[in-house]
């Protein structure tokens, strides 16, 4: 048994774990390296989901000043990030003072003060009236400021919008007052949707980074070998590919189960050894 098992992690090494000029070659080593990871017996999930979001993160080409070069921000199709900062108020209108509320995220495209319906789980909310709402937002260094003069009272469940590209970082800020009966009983948000970050499919190793990711999400011997079978048959036409990490896995089982107590365990281990060890000839 020990002799299958040596056998099989012989051919679990990578034969190549390099980058090169070709992409196809490149997620073939990353897939190689990975599978020589998933083949020794001490190695966890954590190990793997680590490993592979090294991975990911190097094929992305990190920036010294921050990001990524292959990440490009997009806005999300529906929901996203929003960054919220809530204000109860205390300025009452009317006596000439104003509550000002304020936020900031990276990455937004757009930002709204918002009198939400309620105040918490159980208590309604009240109406706040809204001065200026202000957004200053800066793309490649370059800062733009827009007003949008509101002077008005808001119920609950209204809001106020600004729209804009998306920024490298925004910050928007409001004036607010309530009545004096409403004093800390009425609820004002600035809200800042931000984009979301995805791959770039310029990006020479797209494909490795999908794949890798595929493997994330179901971590399994199987994943990787119809991964790493997929592409060896498109790099290498006519060769048929050894699903190494699940014929290991397969040994390992059946190990398992001939050491165990009861015969009919020790019989269906002896089976899958048989079984297995027909699928290395």
């Amino acid at each position: 048994m020990k002799r299958a098992l040596a056998f099989a992690l012989l051919f679990a090494v990578p034969v190549f774990a390099i980058d090169t000029d070709c992409p196809e070659i490149t997620q073939l080593g990353a897939l190689y390296q990975l599978r020589s990871l998933m083949a020794r017996g001490t190695t966890s999930e954590y190990d793997v989901q680590r490993f592979i979001d090294g991975r990911i993160d190097e094929l992305r080409e990190p920036l010294r000043d921050g990001g990524h070069r292959w990440i490009r921000w997009v806005r999300p199709a529906s929901g996203g990030p929003v960054f919220k900062r809530e204000h109860s108020v205390m300025a009452v209108h009317g006596d000439g003072s104003r509550d000002r509320i304020e936020g900031s995220a990276p990455h937004a495209f757009s930002a709204s003060v918002v009198v939400p319906r309620k105040r918490s789980l159980i208590r309604e909310n009240n109406p706040a009236w809204v001065g200026v709402l202000e957004v200053t937002w800066e793309i490649d260094g370059r800062p733009t400021t827009r007003q949008e003069t509101i002077n008005q009272w808001m119920n609950p469940g209204t809001s106020r919008t600004i729209d804009f590209a998306i920024a490298d970082r925004a910050h928007a800020t409001a004036d607010v007052a309530t009545a004096e009966k409403h004093v800390k009983q009425a609820l004002v948000e600035i809200h800042l949707r931000q984009a979301v970050a995805e791959d770039d499919p310029a990006n020479p190793a797209y494909p490795t980074i999908r794949a890798l990711q595929r493997i994330r999400e179901n971590p399994d011997p199987p994943v990787v070998d119809a991964e790493i079978a997929a592409l060896e048959t498109s790099i290498f036409p006519g060769t048929d590919s050894l699903p190494l990490l699940t014929i290991l896995a397969d040994l390992r089982y059946a190990d398992e189960l001939m050491r165990s107590s009861k015969p009919e365990e020790q019989e269906k281990g002896s089976k899958l050894l048989k079984e297995t060890l027909r699928r290395l000839r």
